[in-house]
């Protein structure tokens, strides 16, 4: 027969207050418990590990909701009572991890070069689409369309339908509104900065942003070490998950 918990009991093992654990059942955050005839709640092993995962996501800082919509996913498998499928989506929200950490990492650099004034622009000078800018930058086209909208970019138009296309530059602008949409950065605020930035006004643009650092020179650059420092600590969550999942799995 299964192991089933009373309410402390299970708070008690997950080193968690038991009004917490009362607050994710009621909100259905974890599969209803079962109940006793004078109304206590029984956990069972199920339950151990959805909190367990509840834990780690909680405990999370995230850039965006795709990523927390992401690990919520995982949840929602184990609630449905799928573990290999909870398993497959813990693997594919790693992979998207690593795939935001490879771009952060990538915009990063090339902000730096900005930032010191030692960008190299290809010789080819590469034009791109709206689709394949948004590509290049990981975002969807309709964030670029948002993104023009609100004045944070403005691009080139050609050829008799009157297209948009997008140069490295624009690229590398783009590179930079996203770090900071990742960083939490209201789109008013990045207008402002970016209408000082590129007036030349570097401490201006730093203050637009309510930068707390007194080197306001580093704003963006200090943006984007935040962003990879969260994104690592949501790998080393998501490597965590997978092996909850595991150890259950081979129980």
């Amino acid at each position: 027969m299964e192991n089933e918990y009373l309410t402390g009991q299970i708070a008690e093992i997950l080193h968690i207050h038991p009004n917490s654990v009362r607050w994710y059942d009621n909100v259905g955050l974890i599969s209803p418990a079962r109940r006793t005839k004078k109304g206590y709640r029984k956990f069972n092993n199920g339950h151990l590990i959805q909190l367990r995962i509840l834990k780690v996501i909680l405990r999370g800082k995230y850039s965006n909701k795709m990523i927390r919509n992401s690990a919520f996913a995982i949840l929602t498998a184990l609630k449905e009572k799928e573990r290999p499928d909870a398993l497959k989506k813990a693997l594919e929200y790693k992979k998207y991890l690593q795939k935001e950490y490879s771009s952060a990492s990538r915009a990063v650099k090339i902000l730096t070069s900005w930032m010191n004034g030692d960008i190299a622009y290809s010789s080819a000078a590469t034009m791109y689409s709206r689709k394949e800018a948004a590509q290049q930058v990981d975002v969807t086209v309709e964030v670029l369309r948002n993104w023009e909208r609100n004045g944070l970019i403005s691009v080139s138009r050609t050829g008799k339908k009157n297209e948009r296309i997008y140069s490295e530059t624009d690229i590398i602008r783009m590179r930079l509104i996203h770090m900071l949409r990742q960083n939490n950065y209201s789109i008013a605020a990045i207008h402002n900065s970016l209408t000082l930035y590129d007036k030349g006004d570097i401490k201006g643009a730093a203050s637009a942003l309510n930068s707390p650092y007194e080197d306001p020179e580093r704003v963006y650059l200090l943006a984007g070490d935040h962003w990879l420092e969260v994104l690592e600590k949501l790998l080393v969550d998501a490597e965590e998950m997978i092996a909850i999942i595991h150890f259950q799995n081979h129980k």
